[in-house]
């Protein structure tokens, strides 16, 4: 399964960095060299969904004792790892070289 990249529109991307770009991490384009990562907004709105599906469901499963709310934990945490590889993906500008001094 290939994903487009932004910049060649041509579908290079594979499904590992497509879920790279969904942790925070900018992946280049094989074909063009491109750096690509996933829109930060929806990163933002994922990363806390995260937060409060551990934070929610393991606080529940200590309380409790029990290992039906580790599971829903779990299962909140794949659906949300789901999710992130339907998160459109964004241009960015090439690094700035800097080994040139300035004069």
């Amino acid at each position: 399964m290939k994903f487009q990249c932004p910049h060649c529109k041509k579908p290079s991307l594979s499904l590992k960095q497509k879920y790279l770009t969904g942790k925070w991490l900018e992946v280049y384009c094989p074909d063009c060299g491109g750096r690509i990562c996933a829109q930060p907004i929806i990163l933002a709105v994922l990363s806390f969904l995260y937060a409060w599906d551990v934070m929610l469901f393991g606080y529940v499963a200590l309380a409790k004792h029990s290992w039906f709310y580790l599971g829903v934990l779990l299962g909140g945490w794949l659906i949300l790892d789901i999710f992130s590889l339907s998160c459109p993906v964004s241009r960015m500008r090439p690094k700035p070289d800097n080994t040139q001094s300035p004069e």
